[in-house]
Formats: C-alpha cells, structure tokens, sequence
C-alpha cells in the first residue's frame, strides 16, 4: 500500500470524512420524521435564511442559494425541484433577469425548516459539545479552511 501514512487516524483527510459521517447520520435521523434528506434541508432552511436577511427586497435566487449553501447549481435545482413538487417552495421568474429564478419558501416550507432547524441545531450542539473547551478553536479551523477553499472554488 503507498500511504504516507501508517495509520488511518493520520490522515485528516480520513478523520474529517469519519466526524463527518457520523454528524451526517445523527442529522439524517432528526430530518428522517419530518420526510427531509440533509440536502432537502440544507437547501429550504438556506432559502429562509437568506431571504429573511434580503433588506433590498430583491429575492433570493437558484444560484445566489447554491452558492451559500455550498451545493452545485445542478443539484440545488434538482433538489428545489423535489421541494417544489412537495409544495415547500415557490420558484418564479426574476423580474429583471429572465434566467435566473426567485426561491421562496411556502408557509409549510418555512414551517418544516423552522422545526428542522430545532432538531439539527440540537443535534450540532450535542455533537459538538464533545469536543468542550476547544469547541471555538473548532469552529474557527472550520471557518479558514471553508474561506481558504471557497475562494479557490469560486
């Protein structure tokens, strides 16, 4: 074998992927009840999330919502479409850009994302308590790297 490693519990690569799985599988028995895959919540809590903060009154768009939550384009429309056909969200036309398309959640939607956002923020907490007194240095680790690669992604 041709790691440089001599154990798997050296690589960060390995241990971001093992804290990572475990965080997804708590979080997908919490939005499990409610009939919400990770992405599905991710995606409609974004949109409340973004367009409770749109002061300009502009919308929140398909694209504008991918990139805050991180997701290809490609997959946030097929997942907004699912949501949409669950009657979660409102996709309408842009009234200046003809190819962009306005995301708003239903009263259901904002309803099932406010009570996710219960479920998943306990979750985080209890996960994340874990880690005590370093639970800062934690978030702050996370924080460069997303910024560090985020840049280069976009």
């Amino acid at each position: 074998m041709s790691s440089q490693y001599k154990n798997a519990h050296e690589s960060p690569g390995h241990l971001l992927w093992q804290v990572t799985t475990m965080w997804q599988k708590e979080v997908r028995r919490v939005l499990d009840p409610l009939g919400l895959t990770p992405p599905q919540f991710v995606l409609l809590h974004g949109c409340l999330w973004l367009n409770e903060r749109d002061t300009e009154g502009k919308g929140v768009t398909q694209v504008q919502l991918a990139h805050f939550a991180n997701v290809d384009v490609n997959v946030t429309s097929q997942v907004l479409r699912a949501l949409e056909k669950r009657g979660l969200i409102l996709r309408s036309r842009h009234q200046t850009d003809t190819r962009a398309n306005i995301i708003t959640t239903t009263p259901e939607g904002t309803e099932l994302a406010n009570r996710g956002i219960q479920l998943v923020e306990e979750v985080d907490r209890q996960f994340f308590d874990l880690v005590g007194d370093h639970k800062e240095e934690y978030m702050d680790i996370m924080r460069e790297l997303i910024k560090n690669k985020s840049e280069k992604l976009l």
